[in-house]
């Protein structure tokens, strides 16, 4: 177990491999937090934490006495908390079809972080059927990569901090979209090559798109 956190750190507890972790890392290295990123396994964590946090899963933030760990609560609490640069519209009804967005692809049943799931830990016809879903799905929705720089948007939002580790993965999860994807290669492009999201790789991600 670790020691008990610093009251006066904005923490975050992560998994070195996981996408929700690399997620909020993203999201944090774009703001430039001030923090302290700790990469560990569950059974890690301070006691403290682990108390607090019921569901005991990662990431977990830990700010201001506070434990947050659903993953939209810590990208919303953080989006809020640190301003600079906005990672989610003012208008209230853009910023509800972001929250959509994160939801389908990150949350709902079937989701594409799901998806990534299965491939990782189901049985190979598992695997190879959620491949197929997570392809087709990408390819659906190749003119949205297209329409604008981000994911219908023309800012960088949180929707694109949880697009990006799944996209980064693509290559060890055994997708090749093919040519036809251009649009989605572009935008993983623009993405990949901020420093943010170079700062937010572990070292075992920065593998897996060696």
């Amino acid at each position: 177990m670790l020691t008990k956190p610093n009251p006066a750190s904005t923490t975050l507890y992560a998994s070195a491999e996981e996408m929700e972790s690399h997620a909020v890392r993203f999201i944090m290295a774009e703001k430039n937090i001030e923090r302290e990123v700790l990469n560990l396994k569950i059974d890690q964590m301070p006691e403290e934490i682990l108390e607090l946090n019921p569901c005991q899963t990662l990431p977990t933030l830990f700010d201001r006495g506070m434990v947050l760990y659903d993953l939209s609560v810590i990208t919303e609490y953080l989006d809020e908390r640190f301003p600079f640069p906005p990672l989610l519209p003012v208008d209230p009804i853009e910023k509800a079809e972001k929250r959509l967005l994160i939801f389908r692809f990150t949350r709902s049943t079937g989701c594409w972080y799901e998806l990534v799931n299965t491939i990782q830990t189901g049985s190979k016809k598992e695997a190879n059927e959620a491949r197929k879903i997570l392809s087709s799905s990408l390819i659906e929705l190749i003119p949205l990569f297209a329409y604008q720089p981000y994911f219908k948007s023309d800012n960088m939002t949180i929707v694109d901090a949880c697009l990006a580790p799944l996209l980064w993965r693509l290559k060890k999860l055994d997708i090749d979209l093919g040519a036809k994807a251009k649009p989605i290669h572009d935008y993983a492009k623009r993405l990949f090559s901020k420093a943010s999201f170079k700062e937010s790789l572990t070292d075992c991600e920065k593998e897996y798109n060696a």
